[in-house]
């Protein structure tokens, strides 16, 4: 089994591309042939471009999946479905994108015009939207936030996906590595760490080195500040940025 994640949306682009940089978060997982979208950014039409940069077919994407309700992992869907020509099965929390007296209210992320390309799935626990990809629960991170994590189930190990990282990554790896009975060998995306002392940084470190996690590539909310205090722990090789444009594959290219 093969696989891919790109990297389709964050505040950093790759250098000498057309890719904009924004504020939000939105990876793409390639199993085989088929696609996820792990997120959607904030901004759709920001979404919607970068995909064209990337020579991504709206159409091609067979499921969406939300991490949360959070504008930046939220909001962007509207640049997806306004570019497809068929319907797609969006898993979200429940009570998400809401309808009000018929009408889509503005701050909901998808307009009346597209609402019907999204299929929404309300489903709680563990989900396997496209083969050998799955949606953890909406794990409880803190002060009632919740947020949900993509994980791959490929063959040397596991691949986990994080749209935001409230609360350190601990929660995903015990409940994956639990349920799968293997190690996670990569972990992709955010840690909330843009705004956090240095001992958080530590703790969360200390937590994906206990894990034995091999590839550990941050963007989104990490920061700067965050990427670098990771990189105290775990050295300059073990932390990577995975900012728009990126990808990480089974083959570590």
């Amino acid at each position: 089994m093969s696989f891919k994640v790109t990297c389709v949306y964050d505040e950093g682009a790759k250098e000498n591309t057309s890719l904009i940089g924004a504020k939000g978060s939105a990876m793409l997982v390639d199993v085989g042939e088929r696609r996820l979208l792990f997120d959607t950014g904030l901004r759709g039409r920001y979404l919607a471009h970068n995909l064209s940069c990337l020579g991504i077919e709206p159409d091609s994407i067979d499921a969406v999946v939300v991490s949360q309700p959070h504008p930046d992992n939220y909001r962007g869907l509207d640049g997806l479905l306004k570019e497809r020509t068929k319907p797609v099965d969006v898993y979200v929390m429940q009570g998400m994108y809401p309808e009000k007296s018929g009408l889509l209210s503005k701050s909901s992320g998808i307009s009346e015009s597209d609402r019907a390309n999204a299929i929404l799935h309300y489903d709680d626990g563990w989900i396997e939207p496209i083969p050998r990809v799955f949606r953890t629960p909406y794990f409880d991170s803190g002060n009632g936030y919740k947020e949900a994590y993509a994980v791959i189930d490929a063959p040397r190990g596991l691949v986990i996906l994080s749209g935001r990282g409230v609360g350190g990554p601990e929660n995903a790896l015990t409940e994956a590595e639990s349920r799968f009975n293997k190690r996670t060998m990569a972990f992709l995306g955010s840690l909330d760490l843009e705004k956090s002392k240095k001992p958080v940084a530590d703790a969360y470190a200390a937590s994906l080195a206990a894990h034995s996690v091999d590839d550990v590539y941050l963007n989104h909310r990490t920061g700067r500040n965050g990427i670098t205090n990771m990189r105290v722990n775990l050295g300059l090789a073990g932390v990577k940025e995975f900012y728009a444009g990126f990808s990480y594959t089974d083959e570590r290219s």
